[in-house]
C-alpha cells in the first residue's frame, strides 16, 4: 500500500506525506475513514514516529486530514481543495477530492511571447514559447480553464507528446518528458470577471466571476520554468492557506 520512504531531494517528512497522501488519492482510505496508528505507520513507511506525526501535521494543515486526540486520524470530507501551502498540479487536487480528473478541451500552440510572459519567464521579448490551453474537469464538470506557458526551447519536439497532458499533470510531464523538477512556486489570486472565451468554456454567463490565479514556477536555481493563468469555478473549490503567528510583539505577553 505503502512505498517505503527514501529521499528523492526531499525530506523523509516529504516523502512519508506525500505516500500517505497517494495512499488517499488511490482510494485506500476513503473520506471518513481512519489511517492506520502512528506505530503502525511506522512500520508501513521504515520511517521514525518522529517522521510520522510530522508527515500526519503535514496532511491536517493542507486540510486532507483530521486528527482526533486520543482516538485517531481520519481523512476529511472537502469540496476540492486547493492548498496553497503545497504546490501540486490540478490534477492532484481534483483526485485528493475523490474525483475523477480530465480535459475536456486542449490546444497546443507555439508563438512569440506576449510582455506578461516574457517578463515572468525571463525572456526576450517575443522569444519562442510553447502554450497549452486546457479545460480541466472534475467527474466530467469543467471547474478550471488554464493556461500554461513553457520556454520554446525546454521543449524538444520530437520527445514530447501532447496528448499525455489529456490525463496528466503538467508538472508530471515537464518533469519526465522534458527532465524539468519544479522546486517551487510563486502565485496571485485576485477576483476576476471571466473574458468571454473562458465563460464560454466553463458554462458561465458572459463576465462571470472566476477566481484568476497567476503562478510562476522555479527550479532550484531559481530558474523560471512554467508560468501559468488559471480561471477557476469560485463554488467547485475551497482555497486553503495556513498562516502563521503572529509573532509575539514587543513590550511583553498579554498584547492582542
Amino acid at each position: 500500500m505503502f512505498r517505503p520512504a527514501r529521499t528523492e531531494r526531499k525530506t523523509l517528512t516529504e516523502v512519508a506525506a506525500e505516500s500517505l497522501r497517494q495512499a488517499i488519492v488511490v482510494g485506500a482510505y476513503l473520506p471518513g475513514s481512519q489511517l492506520p496508528t502512528e506505530a503502525e505507520l511506522v512500520a508501513m513507511l521504515g520511517v521514525s514516529r518522529t517522521v510520522v506525526r510530522e508527515a500526519l501535521r503535514t496532511l491536517e494543515e493542507g486540510g486532507l486530514v483530521a486528527r482526533r486526540q486520543g482516538v485517531g486520524t481520519f481523512v476529511r470530507d472537502t469540496p476540492i481543495l486547493k492548498n496553497l501551502n503545497f504546490n501540486y498540479g490540478i490534477t492532484e487536487m481534483i483526485e485528493t477530492a475523490g474525483l475523477k480528473p480530465g480535459t475536456s478541451y486542449i490546444n497546443i500552440h507555439t508563438g512569440p511571447a506576449d510582455e506578461e510572459c516574457a517578463e515572468q519567464l525571463r525572456l526576450p521579448a517575443g522569444a519562442p514559447v510553447l502554450t497549452v490551453e486546457r479545460v480541466r474537469t472534475a467527474d466530467d464538470r469543467p471547474v478550471v480553464y488554464t493556461l500554461d506557458t513553457l520556454p520554446a526551447a525546454l521543449v524538444p519536439g520530437n520527445d514530447f507528446d501532447p496528448n499525455r497532458l489529456l490525463t496528466e499533470s503538467v508538472y508530471t510531464v515537464v518533469q519526465t518528458a522534458l527532465g524539468q523538477v519544479i522546486d517551487y512556486g510563486v502565485a496571485r489570486l485576485a477576483p476576476a470577471h471571466a473574458p468571454d472565451w473562458v465563460a464560454e468554456r466553463l458554462g458561465l454567463p458572459p463576465a462571470g466571476l472566476v477566481l484568476y490565479v497567476v503562478q510562476t514556477d522555479f527550479s532550484a536555481a531559481d530558474k523560471p520554468l512554467l508560468y501559468s493563468r488559471e480561471y477557476h469555478l469560485p463554488d467547485a473549490f475551497d482555497f486553503l492557506v495556513w498562516r502563521r503567528g503572529p509573532a509575539r510583539l514587543r513590550g511583553g505577553a498579554g498584547v492582542v
